[in-house]
């Protein structure tokens, strides 16, 4: 079953690639122009690009005019790339090769002509689509409750042998020593356990979808309990996926955006032919068109009254499109006085074109002190990861010839600079994270200098943690990276390949890791990871490749999920703990019991053990699994792989479970030296004797980081409930016609359930005496128990 849905998921993602394929291609073919599949193209082809077309494969740019590309689901880079025909270097990221575009992109501007060089699986799409088909890696509890099981049935095994053989060499008869020899292999094997701890992770579901949190497969609830690392992408996780800008320059005296006022001469000039030299359009309260230009247009909005009011008080007649070679782009104007051109471009290449700088009395005179001022605050801006733009205009009485031709003696504006801006609830998400003992890396396609503006401003490189480029990470292998991982806080210009190697990384370091992500491009570190998150805007294969989606998009929601992961990864603990401690004392009493009355009969029957453990053991642990969180979960470090039944809490089990079987086995003694009934009698005792001390036992277990005084009895009505109910059942058990029949059981007189109680009640305050005094003497092991 887990291998058909594994590979029903991976045909959806497959699917959801397949769907971002081009279905056909404009293919040059005896020299003529002609429309194919694209799943016809063969290496070599040579394909015609224009914009709005979806790059049908992997190909080598050789002729192009102006031509950007959005590969922002392979690369995880926000803006649209402009690409190149010049070579780039053989070991360049996926991001950096100019010269190619990649399958499943789109062509947002220009046109070009391209060789085909991959096709079908070996593009790097077609790499992810590889990627997703490679088998899901198990999570913590999962192993650690394959190891258990496996010691459990290899003890189970092993003790039913020596008793089988012991007791044939004591004479006893081979059919009474063999049902002992299944008895006691039943005792030993929680029945319940499965089930109990899927309805558990179910439960946990259902809380965490209250939070925001839609669970896809039910193993990411326990594995968020355990995270220690989240491993998070940039762009739509952390950012709003939106160009914005941030400052606005005015050579040397800069200012954020909201402290803009369009009133002032140079902040309105700034509007006007930010307006102007722009073609993304207005569609109701949104922006058309170039990330970059809608993100200069929202900045507009409150500086300038309309846009489009603007643009129809200033008509454009004439313009010159933005090129890499000219790095800006020029439209003319009409105006009442004359005509205006306005100017963007690169900080460089505008400050150097003008001859005069707007202030807030009007147009000055540049100097060399004014130019060193502009490019100085140009080069702060790059340096603090913000894309930079320029701004001027010129004034004309008659309408220019030649527009390339009058492109000097401009009026610099302002520099203004840009940046996908960080989401106002992630900064306290990540502290509060960090509190709780995980760590927070990120994730990106993005450039180098833009990754470290956001992880230092988000104080993921504290404590002198660095950043570490794509070139660096793939030139060294994965012994090495998963030796230094640790050092570094974000990661830049990653591929595909390069995320799941960094997951890799840390799981090799004992970290339970955490990937989020939205894009194709995550996909694949989305699935290696033992949580993969995906955001509910993202792209259906990334959701396909998760175990988690945010319904908000909101990185706060991964920690509140992860404190809900723990609450629930503790109450698992706590289930495990008491199953296992129960089955324990279970097999403890059967041992001792037949060696001490073994003469007499079998201390219990297996049909008396099963119905302990699928009953009276588990509704208690039911309700158990839904207990209220303990205070101060995210105040503690995560648990790590191998914690879950470490071996202090295998001693804890043993020395508890050794008390309740010598409770047990003191009703077995009652009944037959003190009351000297019938082994039935003496059998039934000793049965419900049992039963007591492990429903009181639960309380116990809940309180496992204090005292059962201090924890408290009545916050969970549910427990109480089915403690009652178990104990309901027990007495049905004891006095019904068809209990005695089914269960080989008597009724038994008020004075044995007296002694019952007495014998329920030693054990229990036993436990936690021992208890409370070893977390006196060692404080640190509270945490470790919930």
């Amino acid at each position: 079953i887990i291998g058909y849905t594994q590979e029903v998921r991976a045909e959806a993602a497959l699917a959801e690639l397949k769907e971002m394929s081009a279905p056909e291609a404009r293919v040059w073919r005896d020299a003529e122009l002609t429309t194919i599949a694209a799943v016809d193209l063969v290496p070599g082809d040579v394909v015609s690009l224009e914009a709005g077309d979806r790059i049908p494969a992997d190909v080598r740019l050789i002729e192009l005019v102006r031509l950007e590309a959005d590969e922002a689901s392979l690369t995880g880079e926000s803006l649209p790339v402009s690409k190149q025909v010049e070579p780039t270097p053989l070991e360049s990221g996926t991001g950096d090769r100019l010269s190619l575009a990649y399958a499943g992109a789109v062509v947002t501007s220009g046109r070009g002509k391209a060789v085909v060089v991959s096709t079908g699986q070996l593009t790097e799409m077609g790499k992810i689509a590889n990627l997703l088909t490679e088998e899901e890696p198990r999570t913590p509890l999962s192993l650690e409750m394959g190891r258990v099981g496996r010691t459990i049935a290899v003890l189970a095994f092993g003790i039913a042998i020596v008793i089988f053989v012991l007791g044939l060499v004591r004479g006893n008869p081979v059919e009474s020593m063999f049902l002992i020899a299944v008895a006691l292999a039943v005792a030993a094997i929680p029945e319940g356990l499965p089930a109990i701890t899927t309805i558990t992770l179910s439960r946990g579901v259902q809380r965490m979808a209250r939070r925001n949190a839609v669970v896809r497969k039910l193993t990411a609830v326990e594995a968020l309990g355990a995270a220690s690392v989240i491993c998070t992408d940039k762009t739509g996780t952390l950012t709003r996926n939106e160009m914005s800008v941030q400052k606005i320059g005015f050579a040397g005296a800069s200012l954020a955006l909201k402290e803009a006022h369009g009133s002032e001469r140079r902040i309105h000039r700034y509007g006007l032919i930010a307006a102007l030299c722009n073609d993304s359009q207005p569609s109701g309260r949104r922006f058309i068109g170039d990330p970059t230009e809608t993100a200069l247009l929202r900045s507009v909005d409150p500086i300038v009254l309309d846009v489009d009011e603007v643009r129809s008080s200033y008509p454009r007649v004439d313009e010159l499109g933005f090129d890499s070679r000219r790095k800006r782009m020029a439209t003319l104007h009409h105006t009442e006085e004359g005509y205006l051109l306005a100017v963007k471009g690169a900080p460089e290449v505008i400050i150097d074109l003008s001859s005069d700088v707007e202030t807030r009395t009007g147009a000055e005179p540049i100097d060399d002190a004014l130019v060193h001022r502009a490019k100085a605050e140009a080069a702060e801006f790059a340096a603090a990861g913000l894309r930079t733009l320029a701004f001027g205009y010129r004034l004309f009485e008659s309408r220019p010839v030649d527009l390339q031709g009058v492109e000097h003696d401009l009026t610099l504006v302002a520099i203004v600079g840009m940046s996908d801006e960080i989401r106002p609830e992630v900064p306290p998400a990540v502290r509060d994270a960090e509190r709780a003992g995980l760590r927070v890396v990120m994730v990106t396609g993005d450039h180098e200098v833009t990754a470290r503006s956001i992880a230092d401003e988000l104080g993921l490189l504290d404590d002198g943690r660095r950043v570490m480029g794509g070139a660096e990470l793939r030139s060294i292998d994965e012994d090495v990276l998963a030796s230094v991982v640790a050092d570094f806080g974000a990661y830049a210009r990653v591929d595909p390949v390069d995320k799941v190697k960094l997951v890799r990384a840390w799981q090799r370091q004992g970290a339970i890791v955490a990937m989020t992500g939205d894009g194709v491009n995550d996909a694949p570190a989305l699935k290696v990871a033992d949580i993969g998150i995906s955001m509910g805007s993202g792209t259906a294969v990334s959701k396909e490749a998760s175990s988690m989606v945010l319904a908000d998009d909101n990185f706060a929601s991964i920690v509140a999920a992860i404190e809900e992961g723990r609450g629930i990864f503790s109450n698992l603990k706590k289930v495990i703990y008491f199953l296992l401690s129960a089955n324990a004392s279970e097999v403890l009493v059967m041992l001792a019991g037949f060696l001490l009355f073994g003469g007499l009969g079998e201390p219990l029957l297996a049909v008396q053990i099963l119905w302990i453990n699928l009953v009276t053991d588990g509704l208690p642990a039911i309700a158990l699994g839904m207990d209220p969180p303990v205070p101060g979960l995210m105040d503690r470090r995560p648990d790590q792989r191998r914690d879950i039944l470490g071996r202090a809490h295998q001693v804890r089990i043993l020395w508890q479970s050794a008390i309740l079987a010598a409770g047990a086995l003191a009703g077995f003694a009652y009944g037959h030296l003190v009351r000297d009934l019938p082994w039935e009698h003496v059998r039934t005792i000793g049965f419900s004797t049992l039963v007591g001390v492990q429903m009181l036992h639960v309380f116990n277990v809940r309180a496992q980081g204090t005292s059962v005084w201090q924890r408290g009895f009545f916050d969970n009505r549910l427990l109480l409930i089915a403690i009652t109910l178990s104990l309901l059942l027990q007495l049905g058990v004891v006095y019904l016609p068809i209990g005695n029949q089914l269960f080989d059981t008597v009724p038994i007189d008020l004075i044995d359930w007296v002694a019952i109680l007495v014998l329920n009640i030693v054990p229990f305050l036993t436990i936690d005496f021992f208890r409370t005094q070893g977390l006196r003497r060692n404080p640190q092991s509270a945490t470790a128990m919930d």
